[in-house]
C-alpha cells in the first residue's frame, strides 16, 4: 500500500511539474511573440573605451546608457594564424551567419562555402530588408549581410552581389566600386551598376536633399566615391548623418507589412581608432549613439521591434587615461576642429606647424620636444606616408591622457544591448554568433547552427 502511494504521489508530481513547465511556457510564448523588426546597429571598433570617450563628451550620459538588457561579446574568429583578434569581415559573418570564419571572409566558412545570412533569411520570411553605413557600402561589415565572397578586398565583385540580393535599401560611399574607370571609379569590367540599380527599380541619390525626398521604394543612396567623412568632417549640406540614414531607412522598410531587417554601421569608429584621433571617435561615436536613438523611437510605444546594439570589436585598446598618470584631459580634444588624417595632416608643411596646430588644434604652446616631433615626421615621410598623422595624433594623446596599446584590433570583449522582444535573451555573456542564432529566434524561427 505504502509502495503505491509513493508511486502515485511521485507520478502526480511528475504531472504537476509537467503542467507548470508547459503553463510558463505557454506564458512567455504570449508575452513575447515573434518580432516583427528588428535592427541591428555595430559600432565597428567600439569597445567599452570608446563608449566612454563619447559619453564624457557629451556630458555623461548616452542614449546606449538606457538600455536595461546588456551584456558582453566575445570576437575572436576561426583563423589559424590570427587566432585571437578578429578584422571586421569575419566578425560580421559570425554575427550574419552564426558562423565562425577565417579574417576577410565575406559570409563564407572556413572552406569557403556560402553560408546563409539574417538578412537572406528575413527575405524568405518576406521582410524587407536595409544596410546603412559611415564606410563604402561594399566593405567588410555591411557586405557580410549580402554578399559572398572569399575576400573581403573584391569590392567590385561584392557590389554585384549586393544589388543581386535585392536588399530595399542600400545607404552609404563606395559609388567608385559601382562605376566604370571610365567614369572615374575602380571597375574594370565597363559596367555602370548605378544604370543597372536603375533598370532593376532603385531610385538612386548622391547627397542629403535628393534622399530626403524619397519616401518609398528600393532606395540607393552613395554618397561619396569610398567612405563618408568623419562626423567630425562631415558637410551637412551634401552628406547625411548616419541618424538621418537610419530614419530614411525605418520609414521605407516598415511599410512592409512582414516587417523589416536593417544594419546600420558606425564605421568610421574603427577608422579614427587605427590612427588614435580620440576626437574624432568622440564625435563618431556620438553620431552612432544619435542613429541609435532614431531606432528606439520607433520601437518604442510598440511591442514588435527589436533593436540590438554590438560591436564586431575593439580597435586601438583605447582607455581613458594613460601614460602613467591618473587623470583624463578632455578639453584638449574638445578644441579639435576636423580630423588628423583628412583635414588637418594634409594641410601641415614643415613651416607652418604652430600655425595649423593653432587653428585647427587649439594648441598656442607647443614643446620644443612636440616640434622636434613634428620636424623628424616630415623626414620620415618619404618612407612613411603616415608619420605626420602620427605625430599629431600622438601630441593630443598625450596631451588628452588618453591611452592606445595597438594602431590594430584587439581581442578585448565588446558590448551587446537590447531593446523590445527577446532583449532580455542579450545579457550576460555571449559569443558574437550568439547574436544570430537570438535574432533568428527572436523573429520566431528554430535555430538550426
Amino acid at each position: 500500500m505504502r509502495l503505491f502511494l509513493k508511486k502515485g504521489l511521485g507520478l502526480l508530481l511528475v504531472v504537476m511539474l509537467l503542467w507548470l513547465i508547459l503553463t510558463s511556457y505557454i506564458t512567455v510564448a504570449e508575452a513575447a511573440p515573434p518580432a516583427k523588426n528588428v535592427v541591428l546597429f555595430i559600432g565597428d571598433g567600439m569597445g567599452y573605451g570608446h563608449l566612454t570617450l563619447g559619453r564624457i563628451f557629451k556630458g555623461n550620459a548616452l542614449t546606449v546608457d538606457g538600455f536595461k538588457y546588456n551584456g558582453t561579446v566575445s570576437t575572436y574568429p576561426n583563423d589559424p594564424v590570427e587566432k585571437w583578434v578578429t578584422d571586421s569581415s569575419a566578425a560580421a559573418t559570425a554575427i550574419a551567419t552564426g558562423v565562425k570564419t577565417y579574417n576577410s571572409a565575406i559570409s563564407v566558412d572556413v572552406n569557403k562555402k556560402p553560408v546563409e545570412t539574417i538578412l537572406e533569411i528575413a527575405q524568405k520570411k518576406g521582410k524587407a530588408t536595409g544596410l546603412v553605413t559611415t564606410t563604402r557600402i561594399t566593405h567588410a561589415t555591411p557586405a557580410a549581410f549580402a554578399a559572398h565572397n572569399v575576400d573581403r578586398d573584391a569590392e567590385n565583385e561584392i557590389a554585384v552581389d549586393m544589388l543581386n540580393h535585392k536588399v530595399d535599401v542600400l545607404l552609404g560611399g563606395g559609388k567608385q566600386h559601382f562605376i566604370s574607370k571610365e567614369q572615374g571609379g575602380k571597375r574594370e569590367d565597363g559596367r555602370d551598376l548605378i544604370a543597372e540599380a536603375k533598370k532593376m527599380g532603385y531610385t538612386v541619390v548622391e547627397n542629403r536633399d535628393e534622399m530626403l525626398k524619397v519616401t518609398r521604394g528600393k532606395l540607393l543612396g552613395l554618397f561619396k566615391m569610398s567612405h563618408l567623412s568623419f562626423e567630425i568632417d562631415r558637410d551637412s549640406g551634401r552628406e547625411p548623418s548616419l541618424a538621418e540614414m537610419t530614419k530614411k531607412a525605418i520609414e521605407i522598410l516598415s511599410k512592409d507589412k512582414d516587417g523589416f531587417f536593417l544594419m546600420v554601421e558606425g564605421g568610421r569608429i574603427d577608422h579614427a581608432s587605427h590612427i588614435h584621433d580620440g576626437a574624432v571617435v568622440a564625435r563618431d561615436v556620438l553620431a552612432f549613439d544619435e542613429a541609435v536613438k532614431v531606432a528606439l523611437d520607433f520601437a518604442k510605444g510598440r511591442n514588435d521591434t527589436l533593436v540590438i546594439v554590438t560591436a564586431d570589436h575593439e580597435t586601438g585598446g583605447l582607455s581613458i587615461g594613460g601614460y602613467g598618470q591618473y587623470n583624463f584631459e578632455p578639453e584638449v580634444l574638445k578644441l579639435q576642429k576636423n580630423s588628423i588624417e583628412e583635414v588637418i595632416a594634409p594641410k601641415l608643411t614643415p613651416d607652418n606647424i604652430k600655425q595649423v596646430f593653432s587653428n585647427y588644434l587649439g594648441i598656442e604652446d607647443l614643446t620644443i620636444d612636440e616640434m622636434i616631433l613634428m620636424l623628424n615626421a616630415f623626414k620620415e615621410k618619404d618612407k612613411n606616408p603616415s608619420a605626420v598623422v602620427n605625430a599629431v595624433a600622438d601630441i593630443m594623446s598625450k596631451r588628452a591622457l588618453l591611452g592606445w596599446t595597438s594602431t590594430a584590433h584587439t581581442g578585448a570583449d565588446v558590448p551587446v544591448m537590447a531593446y523590445g522582444p527577446y532583449a532580455e535573451t542579450f545579457t550576460g555573456h555571449i559569443d558574437n554568433t550568439d547574436i544570430f542564432k537570438l535574432m533568428v529566434q527572436a523573429i520566431g524561427l528554430k535555430i538550426y547552427r
